[in-house]
């Protein structure tokens, strides 16, 4: 069809460039356009936050906030294979980082599972889980300095697989909970 179409713009070239539009036509297109109402309300920016300068406030703040999530997030939440620095040290660790480091990031999204209902309970799992997490972020950031790095990259394995402990206990502290609830509703019914 593009082919046709083409080939019949081609062949009727000289009909195409002798007709020319009239200055009648040009001159309603502007009426048109001239008497046209603007579709909406212009509100000024200065207008909006001079009412509201609080929810204006908030607004940036969030917005600040969320850069900075989206920073901290790139920059630190890198798997250990993205990382070139473990990568370049020991291939086999860095394998072993990844699956360790993508382990633990699904068990806590198993362990969110239990925010909604029980938030205090989440909040004393969340606690212990980030002192493990923030000491594993210190041993990343001391392993391009450290001259040992293959031991510390053992610790970084074994914090790991601490978190991962830790992680599967809370979940079946959780389990037993939600057993004893589920015991709790069929002895009442």
């Amino acid at each position: 069809m593009k082919n046709r179409l083409e080939r019949f713009v081609r062949d009727n070239r000289e009909a195409f460039d002798d007709y020319e539009p009239s200055a009648d036509l040009w001159k309603k297109i502007e009426a048109k356009n001239v008497h046209a109402k603007p579709a909406g309300k212009l509100v000024s920016l200065q207008n909006w936050i001079g009412s509201k300068p609080k929810f204006a406030l908030g607004m940036v703040a969030g917005f600040v906030m969320f850069l900075m999530m989206g920073y901290l997030a790139y920059n630190y939440a890198k798997p250990a294979s993205q990382n070139p620095d473990i990568m370049a040290l020991s291939p086999t660790y860095a394998k072993e980082l990844t699956q360790f480091t993508s382990l633990v990031e699904a068990k806590r999204e198993e362990l969110k599972t239990i925010e909604k209902e029980d938030p205090e309970l989440y909040h004393q799992f969340d606690t212990e889980l980030t002192v493990l997490d923030q000491n594993y972020q210190n041993l990343r950031k001391e392993l391009p300095k450290n001259p040992n790095q293959e031991e510390l990259l053992k610790a970084m394995i074994q914090n790991l697989s601490m978190q991962i402990e830790l992680l599967n206990q809370q979940l079946q502290i959780i389990q037993k909970i939600k057993e004893a609830k589920n015991e709790k509703t069929n002895t009442m019914v």
